[in-house]
C-alpha cells in the first residue's frame, strides 16, 4: 500500500508501566475496524521514540503516532521537531500511560476507541509547545507540562517505588506520602520578564494544558493551542493548609486561594536550589537552574478528534 495513506504508531511497550503493551491487542482491532492501515514500531529503550520519530519525519506516512504517555507523545514530538521540516509531519496519540495528562487536559478523548477515531477522521489543530533550557544548554521541547519542587518529587517516587502499580491513583498515593518528607525552598520565579523572590515554594509548574500529574486539574481552562504557557506556583503554606489546598485542586476551587499564583505568557523562568528535582512530561531530568520555558506557538499539527 502507499506509504501516503497510513499512519506509522510508535509503542513504547512500558508505558503505564506495561498498559500500552497489554491493550495493543484491542487497539489494532479498533484500527483494522476503522479501516485504517498502519505500521508499527516498538521501542526499545528510553529516548528511542525521538530516534524513530526523526527519521519517519521525512517519510510518507501521513502520520506519527504516538502510544504510550505523555513521555512518549513528548519524544515523538522531540523527534518530529528535530528532523527540522519546513511544514512538520502530523502526530497522533493513544494514550495508553500512567497519566495522559495531554489528553486529559486538552479533553481530547475519553477512552482508546475516541483516540483511534480520531486517526481515521482527524481535526487537525496546531497546537503550542514549549522550548525548555537551563543553564547547561541542555534543551528539549515539552508537550505539556514542566515541573519544579513538590510535583517532581511526586513523578519520582511514583517512577521508583511500588505504588507504580496502582496506575494514575499512584500520583495520588504519593502526593499523601510527600506530605511529611517534602520540604518547601526558595525559588526565583519569572514570567514574561516580571521575577518574583518566593518564599517556601512548594512548586513551580509551567503548563500547555488543565492537567497534571494524573489528572489533577492545575490549571484550568488551559489549552495547548491557546498561544500561551500557564504558570502556577503553591508557596507560604503550612503542610496542614497545604493539604486542603491539593484537595481544592480536585474539584478546582484552588484559584484565587492565598498561597496560589496562576498567571500566562509567553517565556519564564525558574530558579530553584540544585538538589530540586525537575520533570518534563512526566519524565525526570537532570537541570541545572535557571531553567527558561519558551512558548513555540503553532509548533505542531495533531490529529485532535472527529470532524463529526
Amino acid at each position: 500500500m502507499d506509504p501516503s495513506l497510513k499512519i506509522c504508531i510508535i509503542v513504547n511497550p512500558v508505558a503505564g508501566h506495561g498498559r500500552a503493551q497489554a491493550v495493543l491487542p484491542q487497539v489494532e482491532g479498533l484500527l483494522k475496524d476503522c479501516g485504517i492501515e498502519y505500521d508499527l514500531i516498538t521501542t526499545e529503550k528510553p529516548g528511542h521514540a525521538v530516534s524513530l520519530a526523526s527519521e519517519l519525519a521525512g517519510c510518507d506516512y501521513r502520520a506519527i503516532v504516538a502510544m504510550g504517555g505523555d513521555g512518549t507523545l513528548g519524544e515523538v514530538v522531540n523527534g518530529v521537531l528535530a528532523a527540522g521540516h519546513e511544514r512538520p509531519i502530523p502526530i497522533g496519540a493513544i494514550p495508553a500511560g500512567t497519566g495522559n495528562d495531554f489528553i486529559t487536559g486538552n479533553r481530547l478523548f475519553s477512552d482508546l476507541s475516541e483516540a483511534v477515531q480520531a486517526l481515521a477522521r482527524p481535526k487537525v489543530k496546531q497546537f503550542d509547545v514549549m522550548l525548555v533550557k537551563d543553564a547547561a544548554n541542555r534543551t528539549r521541547y515539552a508537550v505539556n507540562s514542566v515541573g519544579v519542587g513538590f510535583d517532581a518529587y511526586v513523578v519520582k517516587r511514583v517512577s521508583e517505588l511500588k505504588s507504580k502499580r496502582f496506575g494514575s491513583r499512584s500520583y495520588a498515593l504519593e502526593v499523601l506520602r510527600g506530605f511529611l518528607a517534602f520540604r518547601p525552598t526558595h525559588m526565583k520565579i519569572s514570567l514574561d520578564g516580571d521575577e518574583r523572590h518566593v518564599e517556601q515554594a512548594w512548586l513551580c509548574a509551567v503548563m500547555n494544558s488543565e492537567n497534571l500529574g494524573g489528572g489533577l486539574g492545575i490549571i484550568p481552562g488551559a489549552v495547548s493551542d491557546d498561544r500561551n504557557l500557564h504558570l502556577g506556583y503553591l508557596f507560604d503554606t503550612s503542610r496542614l493548609r497545604l493539604i486542603g489546598l491539593l484537595l481544592s485542586v480536585f474539584r478546582g476551587t484552588h484559584v484565587g486561594k492565598r498561597g496560589v499564583f496562576i498567571g500566562k505568557g509567553r517565556k519564564a523562568t525558574i530558579d530553584a536550589p540544585g538538589h530540586y528535582p525537575c520533570h518534563i512530561d512526566g519524565d525526570i531530568v537532570n537541570a541545572t537552574y535557571p531553567l527558561s520555558v519558551e512558548l513555540v506557538p503553532a509548533a505542531i499539527p495533531f490529529l485532535a478528534g472527529s470532524q463529526d
